[in-house]
């Protein structure tokens, strides 16, 4: 008989939390599909002032291509320095990085098998190296610095987390449009970030590379790898307080990524 009435229970209980979950699911489409009906009779609103996105292209370390007029211009190749930037401030203020000076120059084996290993815990097999494209290391770094050069007339935003229907509630209907392009600029943005800072690493350049990978993570990137490989390169220099600061950021992020992000990092600390 107990065991009846405590089947009874849990029945009841069970049946009390469907109808509660599927009552709630219900007004959660209702208020969705309200929301949706409203954003798309929403006036256009006034989107200049946002927080746009302004490279700074003075402080990357490009060496092969600028912003140009039209189109990225070609950076001759006498009398151009490759000296690493000594500081670096976005425009918000919020964002520095310093790092120091250096002639010496990593082999890119030597610093695959110091930053990559069978077990890598980013899941991030190797940084690449010239071998697995079909242009030379040299082109492959001067052809993404031509894509993040030719963003540069370009509006970009991090929208990342806010959807279609949020958007044209809050900014208008007429908006959406530009609002999504500005924010696709973004994810050029950051997955350009991401290639560059890594092919910097693989070419023997690991402070350039932290510059590279530090603004993109400064900027809201949600790119798993971008954190991975910048941790490495921190743990490389024996820098693990800078890994807790990537953590910090990383708790600010809004995407899916997140969790995946936070658990890579805290598994590259407990690493010996």
């Amino acid at each position: 008989m107990p065991i009846l009435i405590g089947l009874s229970l849990i029945i009841i209980v069970f049946i009390g939390f469907s109808k509660s979950r599927d009552k709630n699911a219900k007004k959660n489409s209702e208020e969705f599909w309200k929301k949706e009906r409203e954003s798309k009779f929403v006036p256009r609103k006034d989107i200049s002032a946002l927080d746009y996105i302004t490279v700074p292209y003075s402080s990357l370390p490009f060496r092969h291509y600028m912003p140009g007029p039209a189109s990225p211009v070609r950076i001759a190749k006498e009398g151009v320095t490759e000296t690493t930037p000594t500081d670096f401030t976005d425009h918000t203020g919020e964002f520095s990085v310093t790092t120091e000076s250096s002639d010496k120059l990593h082999a890119v084996d030597e610093l695959l098998s110091e930053l990559s290993s069978d077990t890598d815990v980013s899941g991030i097999r190797s940084f690449p190296n010239s071998s697995e494209y079909s242009a030379p290391l040299s082109e492959e770094l001067a052809e993404v610095e031509s894509e993040i050069c030719k963003l540069s007339n370009s509006k970009i935003l991090n929208l990342t987390g806010v959807s279609n229907t949020e958007l044209r509630l809050t900014y208008g209907t007429a908006n959406l449009d530009p609002l999504m392009s500005y924010d696709h600029n973004f994810t050029q943005l950051i997955r350009s970030l991401q290639k560059w800072g890594s092919l910097l690493a693989s070419a023997g350049h690991p402070e350039d590379a932290v510059t590279v990978l530090s603004y993109a993570v400064s900027i809201g990137s949600d790119i798993a790898g971008t954190y991975a490989v910048l941790a490495r390169l921190y743990k490389s220099r024996g820098e693990l307080g800078k890994i807790e600061e990537l953590k910090t950021r990383a708790e600010e992020l809004t995407t899916l990524m997140k969790p995946s992000i936070l658990r890579d990092l805290e598994q590259l600390l407990q690493t010996p």
